[in-house]
């Protein structure tokens, strides 16, 4: 009877261990298209493509801006396709599936305090 409560300790014990938190290790990925909502709504769209493919339009301007990202943590690194050898780095906070901000994509003049851009689907 000794014997069969150690080994019930035991497995229990394997069990609680071999268990993790799924919620440590969520990776945090964007797809699809997603519109700017403020500070200017309709200013710019997002369209994340090939799970690390991201286009950024503006519906007043023929021309297209291709990127590779990678998401690590709260930051979002964003490789030009034609020229790759420059790549920005932007804060970028995920709140649900269909909304998120980021960094201020437009560069600013002068000193001012970090603004950020809200995008939904």
């Amino acid at each position: 009877m000794k014997n069969l409560k150690i080994i019930a300790l035991l497995f229990l014990v394997g069990i609680y261990f071999s268990c993790n938190n799924d919620d440590d290790n969520i990776t945090q990925t964007l797809s699809g298209i997603y519109s700017e909502t403020s500070p200017v709504s309709g200013r710019s769209q997002l369209n994340f493509i090939n799970g690390n493919t991201v286009v950024k339009s503006e519906p007043d301007n023929s021309t297209e801006d291709e990127f590779t990202y990678e998401l690590i943590g709260n930051v979002i690194r964003l490789t030009p396709t034609l020229d790759n050898s420059t790549t920005q780095e932007f804060e970028i906070e995920i709140m649900t599936n269909s909304k998120f901000e980021i960094e201020n994509l437009y560069p600013s003049v002068g000193i001012n305090p970090t603004t950020y851009m809200t995008f939904e689907k």
